[in-house]
């Protein structure tokens, strides 16, 4: 996943992440959409960066998505960083969810363009409540699978 270190205020950064997911909805685009943010899970893995972040000492690493313009931006944190992996509408090739007693794992498949032309992909691991698993998906579906 292409992952940019969100912690500091670094308008270069904002830009290439804003490049690729478009800016945030504003606040009556917002309200239309019934909301940005999708429901809160628990960071369990992924391939690349993600999942040597994810392996840090840290007990839990919540995430979410922020629904943007033309996709959506992945937050987490590892230690006191707060990493974002922008998607564009279309970057998502599939979900997959997996029950796990009272809970569900979802893993989110991405494929893109590199800044070069040759297509990556990866994944992202979340686990969270069943109900909880429902809305998220709903909200992948809705926002970023083309």
């Amino acid at each position: 996943m292409r992952l940019w270190n969100l912690t500091y205020n670094d308008p270069r950064r904002w830009a290439e992440v804003h490049a690729i997911s478009g800016k945030p909805l504003g606040f009556w685009a917002s309200v239309k959409a019934g909301g940005t943010g999708s429901p809160r899970a628990e960071l369990v893995g992924g391939s690349g960066e993600v999942s040597a972040l994810v392996g840090v000492e840290s007990a839990r690493t919540a995430c979410n998505f922020e629904r943007t313009e033309r996709g959506a931006i992945l937050y987490f944190r590892s230690r006191l960083e707060v990493y974002g992996a922008p998607l564009a509408r279309g970057d998502v090739s599939g979900i997959t969810r997996v029950p796990e007693g009272a809970q569900d794992c979802l893993t989110v498949w991405c494929g893109w363009a590199d800044s070069e032309g040759a297509m990556q992909s990866g994944s992202v691991e979340m686990r969270c409540a069943r109900a909880t698993a429902e809305r998220m998906e709903a909200y992948i579906r809705r926002w970023l699978l083309a």
